[in-house]
C-alpha cells in the first residue's frame, strides 16, 4: 500500500476539466457584496472617528499634564540652587511676550526645560499660527512672579504656573507648589 500525501477526494476530480460552477465563482464580487463591505467600513469608521478624537484630547492632557509637572521640577531645581525664585528685571511692566518667555526658557534650560516643553499640545492658537507670526520663544503656561523670598512661593499656597486658556475644556491647568496639577474649576481641590 502506497501512502498519498492528497486525500482521497483530490484524486476523484480530473484534472484538466473545470466545470461551469468552477467558472462562475471566479468572476469577482456582485454590485451587493461590495457595498454591504463599503456600508460596514463606513460605520466602523463613523464609530471610530469620535472616540480616536476623545483619545487623542486624552493623551493632549497627559502631555500637558506631564509638561506641568517638569515645569515644576525645573523650578524646584532652580529654587534649590540659586535659593529664590526666577527674577524678572524689576521695574519693567511691558515685556513682549518673546522676551517674557524667554527669561523663562534660557532660567530653567540648565533644569531640562526647552522651547516645546513651554507649549501645551492643546494650544491650538499657536499651533494655528503661521510660523512668520511666532516669536522665538512662545508658551502656553504664565508663571506666578515672586519675590526673593524663598518660602514666598510655598507661604500662601499660591499656584506656580496657570495655563493660559481653557484648552481642556476644564478650565485652564494650575500648578500648585506641591507639584499637583488641577484646573481652574477646583483649583484648590479642597485644601
Amino acid at each position: 500500500m502506497r501512502f498519498s500525501p492528497f486525500p482521497p477526494f483530490f484524486l476523484s476530480k480530473p484534472i484538466g476539466k473545470v466545470s461551469m460552477r468552477d467558472k462562475a465563482g471566479s468572476r469577482g464580487f456582485t454590485l451587493l457584496e461590495v457595498l454591504v463591505v463599503v456600508g460596514i467600513v463606513g460605520l466602523l469608521l463613523a464609530i471610530a472617528f469620535p472616540i480616536s478624537g476623545r483619545f487623542l484630547a486624552r493623551a493632549k492632557k497627559a502631555k500637558c499634564i506631564s509638561q506641568m509637572k517638569a515645569i515644576h521640577g525645573g523650578l524646584s531645581g532652580y529654587i534649590t540652587d540659586v535659593g529664590y525664585w526666577p527674577q524678572m528685571e524689576e521695574g519693567k511692566v511691558g515685556y513682549t511676550e518673546d522676551e517674557f518667555f524667554k527669561f523663562w526658557v534660557t532660567s530653567t534650560e540648565p533644569y531640562g526645560l526647552d522651547k516645546e516643553v513651554w507649549l501645551c499640545p492643546s494650544d491650538a492658537g499657536y499651533h494655528s499660527l503661521a510660523k512668520a507670526q511666532l516669536g522665538e520663544f512662545i508658551g502656553s503656561y504664565v508663571p506666578t512672579r515672586f519675590d526673593k523670598k524663598p518660602q514666598r512661593p510655598f507661604q500662601y499656597n499660591q499656584p506656580w504656573l496657570l495655563e493660559r486658556g481653557n484648552f481642556h475644556s476644564r478650565g485652564c491647568h494650575i500648578l500648585m507648589p506641591d507639584g499637583s496639577v488641577t484646573d481652574s474649576q477646583d483649583p484648590f481641590g479642597g485644601r
